[in-house]
């Protein structure tokens, strides 16, 4: 009896490590997803400020909107069991079609933004207010019509400005902004619509954009990865890849997912360090390679040095897809290995209240985001 109390208590301490209390505050960081064969048409425009389903209530102490019981964030909890405490799940527009197939976290702020795939919306995610509508990306009716208005990749710039991909499936490729207020957006001019876009990020030291594309299909790719400029559009940055997914700042380089290729890869951020064909170092030699992974896909940087990754697709190691955690030195390991995925799509540390944000959706019955307890070790 009493080792049940005690595994009870250790289970709603972890919930406080997720949530918190009213005056917690959720955080998040980075995502997006990499599929790239969801067709599912959105219906629902227009930048109305409003709450979805139950969202819009504010949390107490005791439950959530969700109805998930949650304690004080003061409270501690055991490390060793953080691994029995599951994910906390929350249901995206759960009375719509949306699918959160891309996030990123704003700490200062607070808001977690979310690209939802199927109606050309970001959203935005907060403790107190739950999911709300925050701006509509310029939809294009044809798209709309074929199932192609997919949503792909979000970041923010240190202005406030958001900036969007849309996947395109070879043929309408492109980059958005979104005004700081989220009431206003506009297509980037002079991006090529042939390339298929996931991944857009930034560097907050230099304010300079990157985003990746590549033509032709997920086993044949071409990749590579441009500078985004919001007037003149894109310049070639760095190429020589397969299909590339994942894009992060680390340090002075640019890690880049290489799907094709079951490999992440250092790219200097340094474009002298370039070689003038942009597809090797300025010496002749390769891109190091940070670490071999199957099936990479989104990046998000994690605690001490180390990053995520979610796995793209379930059929590498014959299991079901998982999120990969990559240490400094190049090893993966699997943080939650008894944690049940059906989808990945992208991942999101907060460091500030150590979890890790997972969008896990199928872009039907599964539109979800969960959220793991991380418990950061010590180097």
């Amino acid at each position: 009896m009493w080792l049940g109390v005690r595994m009870l208590v250790r289970r709603n301490l972890l919930r406080a490590l997720i949530l918190g209390s009213s005056i917690a505050t959720v955080t998040a960081m980075v995502a997006c997803g990499s599929d790239d064969d969801d067709t599912t048409p959105g219906t629902d425009a227009g930048k109305d400020g409003s709450v979805i389903g139950d969202g819009g209530a504010k949390l107490d102490a005791t439950t959530t909107d969700s109805g998930l019981v949650t304690t004080d964030a003061s409270a501690a909890a055991d490390a060793s069991d953080a691994s029995d405490a599951g994910p906390l799940v929350l249901q995206f527009d759960p009375s719509g079609l949306g699918s959160p197939d891309a996030i990123y976290w704003d700490n200062t702020k607070q808001v977690l933004y979310i690209a939802d795939d199927h109606n050309n919306q970001i959203w935005t995610y907060t403790d107190a207010a739950g999911f709300v509508k925050y701006a509509t990306v310029p939809d294009d009716p044809f798209l709309t019509d074929a199932g192609k208005q997919k949503l792909n990749g979000i970041t923010e710039l240190n202005d406030g400005t958001l900036v969007v991909t849309r996947f395109g499936y070879g043929t309408d490729g492109a980059l958005y902004t979104v005004s700081p207020d989220g009431g206003s957006s506009a297509q980037v001019p002079n991006v090529p619509p042939t390339g298929r876009r996931i991944e857009v990020t930034n560097n907050p030291a230099t304010g300079i954009v990157y985003s990746d594309e590549f033509t032709g299909t997920s086993a044949v790719a071409i990749g590579e990865v441009d500078t985004v400029d919001h007037t003149n559009g894109t310049t070639p940055f760095a190429k020589g890849f397969g299909k590339t997914v994942g894009l992060l700042v680390n340090g002075t380089s640019l890690l880049v997912s290489d799907q094709t290729n079951n490999v992440i890869l250092a790219v200097p951020l340094d474009p002298t360090q370039i070689g003038a064909s942009l597809t090797t170092l300025i010496d002749g030699g390769a891109f190091p390679v940070y670490a071999t992974v199957d099936g990479p896909d989104q990046l998000s940087a994690g605690p001490n040095g180390t990053i995520y990754t979610d796995e793209f697709l379930s059929n590498y190691d014959g299991g079901t897809p998982q999120v990969r955690q990559i240490s400094p030195d190049g090893g993966v390991t699997v943080p939650f290995p008894n944690v049940q995925f059906t989808s990945l799509s992208d991942v999101a540390y907060d460091a500030t209240n150590s979890r890790l944000f997972v969008a896990d959706t199928n872009g039907t019955n599964v539109r979800t985001i969960k959220i793991l307890p991380v418990v950061p070790v010590t180097p």
